[in-house]
């Protein structure tokens, strides 16, 4: 307040010299334009990127706005609480997470008391640099707000810059001697979040566990050890000449955990090829296509329906990898297995609800056509994400594939038979959150050539149980013909 009695002094001393309108009007002008300058600045130059770790992130401030904090968190939503007075809106938005880094600083069992420690000396750090920022910008608003209305005298300058000096302490005092840090213990969720609150709990639980969760992901990799270790040791159905074996996954949510799993059952069991049936991913952002990388250590064909939680950006990423087929609209025959597949509508945009019946429906037409068109050259297989899309092909298919309910089930329809891998990534993030236990879980199926046609002689069910020593094989002999005779 002392700034804007100094700058009513300047005033004054102007006043006694011509005390009238237009003297009146000449300074309220230069406070005028110096207050929405210096307002102006803050606003739309306020803001600023700042890394801690692994994490990339940008404040920024608005101007009469209502008192609120925001926390986004693109593409899941927004968490917002009301904590101060001042008419300020302070944003802070995730920009970019090195999925490497993190991954690296997890592996090195890090101390939460350290990164607590850590975390604070940058808050501290970041704070004083974004409010020496904010200063700068109030008092360069002010004086451009100045001299827009008078270049050629110092006493309007000087009244800029204090102008911007007051706007500054008003905002920044009347934010800090209110802000309420507890209002997040009840805050707005927007976006993806207002669906998902699980996300906030997820994230606390796994702070707060931070120290055991490396003993925890050590423990799981011996689980998967003493796993293969015993498959090796079981005898194979068949050493001869036309065995083919067939992995099926799906759901993998994210979870990383889940991807040397896949890539050891593909090696320990010599799989010929994978069909995978969507959900890679969990919000199907860029930043989650990252994780796509694990596939250049598969080197078998690695057939590809993608899921609702997957999107154009992840297909695309998909696509790069020369062993993966990315199985859109159409029939393709693999090793003289025809498998016929169709995309989860959902997958075209970067919305992950999944279709509604108007859309189902119209997809059920779409796979009865390319069924009809491939009559002279059947499936053998057909593989979606949504058993709700597939079901129109129930006895008109020997086997489908399907994933999206997070449920391992080996069931039969009429003529056909039905394998729902489940959730190999046991449900990713949200796995954590469940009520009860959700397994890893794949399928492989066993064929064999007989007399020039193909024969699923058997399915071997794989569930490796989260942060336990426990699983389970199974295997389930079917000696199942698929009528229809190999493809040349």
């Amino acid at each position: 307040m002392a700034f804007g009695g100094l700058c009513l002094k300047l005033i004054k001393k102007e006043f006694r010299d011509d005390l009238n309108v237009s003297k009146f009007k000449y300074w309220f002008s230069i406070i005028l334009l110096s207050l929405i300058g210096s307002l102006f600045f803050i606003s739309f130059f306020g803001h600023m990127s700042f890394n801690f770790e692994a994490l990339e992130y940008e404040i920024a401030l608005q101007i009469f706005d209502h008192g609120f904090t925001d926390f986004k968190i693109p593409p899941i939503g927004t968490v917002r609480a009301k904590t101060h007075i001042a008419p300020l809106k302070l944003t802070v938005s995730l920009q970019n997470i090195d999925i490497k880094l993190l991954q690296s600083l997890l592996e090195s069992n890090p101390n939460k008391d350290k990164i607590l420690q850590k975390f604070e000396n940058h808050i501290y750090k970041v704070g004083r640099v974004y409010l020496l920022r904010i200063f700068i910008l109030a008092l360069i608003g002010g004086m451009v707000g100045s001299l827009l209305y008078e270049r050629k005298k110092w006493k309007p300058l000087v009244c800029g810059l204090l102008i911007g000096s007051m706007v500054y302490l008003v905002l920044i005092i009347g934010s800090f001697a209110t802000y309420d840090v507890k209002s997040f213990q009840n805050p707005e969720y927007h976006g993806a979040l207002e669906a998902a609150p699980w996300m906030i709990g997820l994230a606390e639980q796994a702070f707060v566990e931070l120290d055991t969760l490396s003993e925890q992901l050590e423990a799981m990799a011996q689980n998967f050890y003493v796993l293969f270790e015993r498959v090796n040791s079981l005898q194979t159905l068949s050493s001869s000449e036309g065995t083919l074996k067939v992995l099926h996954v799906s759901d993998y949510h994210n979870n990383r955990a889940a991807l040397k799993f896949v890539n050891q059952v593909v090696k320990s069991f010599n799989v010929d090829f994978v069909i995978d049936t969507g959900d890679f991913t969990d919000f199907a952002t860029p930043i989650e296509a990252q994780l796509l990388d694990f596939l250049e250590e598969i080197a078998v064909p690695y057939v590809y329906i993608a899921g609702n939680h997957d999107s154009p950006s992840i297909v695309k990423k998909l696509k790069q990898f020369p062993q993966v087929k990315v199985l859109s609209e159409g029939i393709i025959s693999i090793k003289g297995l025809n498998i016929l597949g169709i995309h989860d509508p959902a997958s075209l945009t970067d919305n992950v609800i999944p279709p509604d019946m108007q859309m189902i429906s119209q997809y059920q037409n779409k796979l009865e056509k390319l069924w009809e068109n491939n009559k002279e050259n059947p499936p053998h297989i057909l593989a979606v994400h949504n058993y709700k899309i597939g079901k129109i092909l129930v006895d008109k298919v020997p086997i489908i594939l399907h994933g999206h309910d997070h449920e391992f089930k080996i069931y039969k329809e009429k003529a056909t038979l039905l394998i729902d891998a489940g959730t190999t990534g046991a449900a990713g993030i949200r796995g954590l959150q469940a009520t009860k236990e959700i397994p890893y879980t794949v399928a492989l199926l066993h064929f064999q050539n007989i007399d020039g046609k193909i024969n699923l002689t058997a399915i071997d069910t794989i569930k490796v149980y989260n942060l336990q020593s426990g699983f389970i094989l199974e295997r389930s002999l079917i000696n199942m013909e698929l009528i229809f005779p190999i493809s040349n």
